[in-house]
């Protein structure tokens, strides 16, 4: 105790328990701070190939043993020839081995599957090849059928069974392909749910080398066979020299993909081809740059056997042969047509900046004209 100018100090020093009272406050035992050093990042390496001795057990005796090759960890499969690994042997490969690992093997056997309907009726079948008491999956569902449940998508092998497995069967009809004819090229299944269903007939059932004009069918009664017209695919262009007559009200123009396009051409109205061509098993007639004509639409001119070959004689002996072989219209306004004798054909005339097939020039009442079809002139104020 000290006397300072009348004021005491105590000091004390108290050890409590493990605790060291200073100024007031407990301190905890005093551990000796710990260095933390950081762990280094993870590596993680592929599993490396690795050796092993192998022994095959059957029935629990020693078959053979042989030397494999494979990743550690990963299981083994590779049985002797006439045999399978059992489901049951988990054994892997292994780079810690002491001795040689153990493999249970099992008997291969062939066994027949038979697909049966909702009528109890065979369906189809087929052999699959497994390991006794191994289960398998079933890959081969029959076409048109569909699994009951997915319990019947596996069957476990037993020497010599035959297994029936229940399938659901659509309704099915048979199509035969025939030619025009009547020869027969070849024949497909098509499937529904219910007789009166449609379905579409997809490219690889049809027989190679032909073409169908419609591939909606309408599903029929279960078993019924349906005959479907088809024709040679001869596509591709083939030149030509001729005229076409429109036949019907308007007739669509296409593009030589087979793409209708906003022009059409009127009733009766003649045209000037020099290509055919046949798409997908459509006959076009070319009667411009850009602009096909469809066969259906029109009566083909000038060629042996046509109805109307007597009436396409060209009168126009002053022509000659035209010094383009295309011609464009003017880029705005209409472009009148002409006649043979050069009068204005006033139901008639061409959009601007259209290109249409010449083959012959002449001159009438003074003024230079090019064919556009085989009585319709365009005069050259009007092209390009």
């Amino acid at each position: 105790m000290t006397n300072n100018g009348g004021i005491i100090l105590k000091k004390s020093t108290s050890l409590l328990l493990s605790g060291i009272l200073v100024s007031g406050m407990v301190l905890g035992t005093v551990v000796t701070p710990a260095t933390i050093v950081n762990a280094a990042p993870a590596t993680t390496q592929a599993s490396e190939e690795v050796a092993n001795s192998v022994t095959y057990m059957l029935n629990g005796s020693k078959y053979s043993v042989r030397q494999l090759n494979g990743k550690a960890g990963e299981r083994i499969t590779l049985a002797p020839e006439g045999y399978a690994v059992k489901d049951t042997s988990l054994t892997v490969f292994s780079d810690d081995l002491q001795g040689s690992l153990e493999v249970e093997i099992t008997p291969l056997t062939t066994v027949k599957v038979n697909y049966v309907d909702q009528n109890n009726k065979l369906v189809s079948s087929e052999s699959v090849d497994g390991g006794v008491g191994n289960e398998v999956e079933l890959t081969n569902l029959p076409a048109g059928c569909s699994w009951n449940n997915d319990a019947d998508k596996t069957i476990t092998i037993e020497q010599g069974k035959e297994y029936n497995v229940p399938v659901t069967k659509k309704v099915s009809n048979t199509i035969i392909f025939k030619t025009s004819d009547e020869n027969e090229v070849g024949r497909t299944q098509i499937f529904g749910d219910k007789a009166g269903d449609s379905v579409t007939l997809e490219d690889d059932q049809l027989p190679e080398g032909y073409t169908v004009a419609d591939k909606d069918l309408t599903l029929q009664n279960e078993g019924n066979t349906q005959f479907v017209t088809v024709k040679k695919n001869l596509d591709g262009i083939m030149p030509i020299k001729g005229v076409v007559r429109v036949n019907v009200e308007m007739a669509h123009l296409y593009d030589k993909d087979g793409k209708v396009l906003s022009r059409s051409l009127v009733n009766k109205s003649r045209w000037q081809t020099n290509n055919k061509m046949v798409l997908n098993g459509v006959t076009y007639y070319q009667v411009s740059t850009t602009e096909w004509l469809k066969a259906s639409d029109i009566i083909v001119e000038n060629e042996k056997g046509s109805e109307d070959a007597n009436t396409d004689i060209d009168t126009n002996k002053d022509a000659t042969k035209a010094d383009r072989s295309v011609v464009e219209t003017k880029n705005s306004g209409l472009a009148h047509l002409y006649d043979d004798n050069g009068e204005l054909i006033a139901s008639r005339s061409l959009s601007p900046s259209t290109r249409w097939a010449t083959d012959l020039m002449k001159t009438t009442n003074g003024v230079k004209m090019y064919r556009v079809a085989t009585h319709e002139w365009l005069k050259v104020s009007e092209i390009k």
